[in-house]
């Protein structure tokens, strides 16, 4: 608990010289369900960019980064790019479909809750940006999911889940993440309405997960921010804070629809299940469906989007369906 509070209390500090801020909510609430991947929650901060070797304005945490990544690049950096560093602190809460037992429910998917902190940096210019990110976890009860889950239950009046002392036990994960991410078309010409078609790619890799993933998003609207447009499940979607150009004044608004896919070749959740006894296995191709709306005010962007996601398990007969809503601030 001691290292949880000291990591939390440094993202915190590190924020108050950030260049943005982000909150981001998905529950299944929003979409009447109350299954499966039911709750995740991230706060988000991305530092001002590094740019043309002027780096008095971002904090030390961003040097660091990009110490590293200049390090770790063949090529060191590459002076026609922008280079953004930032920070996530999320969590992921996963619960069978029955919520009033209190025993296994070796049919279906266990108790599950994922905490996670997550150091990230883009190399970035106007079309497109490559992202490398690490994330360190815990899963099990050091996840705070049952807490976070009671709460919100609380508020929205409803039952508390009855089987968290059957959750997965405590494992602490590592894992490694890479995304290309381009804006492959644009068209903001004065007068008309803006459109833009954003394509993405790229791979996880650790003792948590690991899985490939490509996704297409495309977005119509007026005077919204110019930035990579990216939605994409688990709460990774800090590359559309990047903003191209900072040409949004007053009012805007955006409509956005888009399909994500991935091929997963291992998932501790699933895994440590069948280890307990659970007769569920992986299912190796999932899909989903995003369709959004956002609204922008200067500095203020918020969005609200549903999404719905192929079964995660060969087991599963549905589709699970959330609704999410997501703030940022420009300081």
């Amino acid at each position: 608990m001691k290292h949880k509070k000291k990591l939390l209390s440094l993202l915190v500090a590190t924020t108050l010289s950030a260049d943005q801020f982000s909150f981001q909510l998905y529950n299944d609430f929003f979409a009447g369900t109350d299954q499966h991947f039911t709750n995740g929650v991230a706060f988000s901060w991305l530092d001002n960019a590094y740019e043309n070797n002027v780096s008095n304005s971002i904090t030390s945490y961003s040097n660091l980064m990009i110490d590293t990544f200049e390090t770790l690049s063949p090529n060191g950096l590459d002076k026609s790019k922008r280079y953004s560093a930032g920070a996530s602190l999320s969590q992921i809460i996963i619960t069978p479909i029955d919520t009033t037992l209190s025993t296994p429910q070796y049919d279906d998917i266990p108790y599950a809750g994922y905490l996670a902190l997550s150091g990230y940096i883009f190399e970035w210019d106007e079309k497109s940006f490559n992202e490398l990110r690490i994330e360190l976890g815990v899963v099990g009860k050091e996840s705070l999911a049952q807490e976070v889950q009671d709460t919100f239950h609380n508020i929205i009046r409803n039952h508390h889940a009855k089987g968290w002392d059957t959750q997965i036990e405590i494992k602490y994960t590592l894992n490694l993440l890479y995304r290309y991410g381009e804006t492959s078309w644009k068209s903001n010409k004065s007068g008309s309405l803006s459109i833009d078609w954003f394509n993405h790619t790229g791979f996880e890799f650790g003792n948590f997960e690991i899985r490939g993933f490509a996704g297409t998003m495309f977005r119509i609207g007026d005077n919204y921010i110019q930035n990579f447009n990216v939605h994409y499940p688990y709460l990774k979607e800090e590359a559309g804070l990047l903003e191209i150009e900072k040409n949004s004044h007053g009012f805007g608004w955006a409509l956005s629809t888009g399909i994500n896919g991935e091929i997963v070749g291992y998932s501790y959740i699933i895994d440590q299940a069948q280890k307990d006894g659970y007769d569920i296995s992986n299912r190796t191709f999932n899909v989903s469906l995003y369709v959004g709306a956002e609204l922008y005010y200067n500095v203020h962007k918020l969005s609200y989007f549903y999404q719905s996601h192929s079964p995660y398990t060969n087991e599963q007969n549905n589709a699970d369906t959330y609704g999410s809503f997501m703030y940022s601030y420009q300081f």
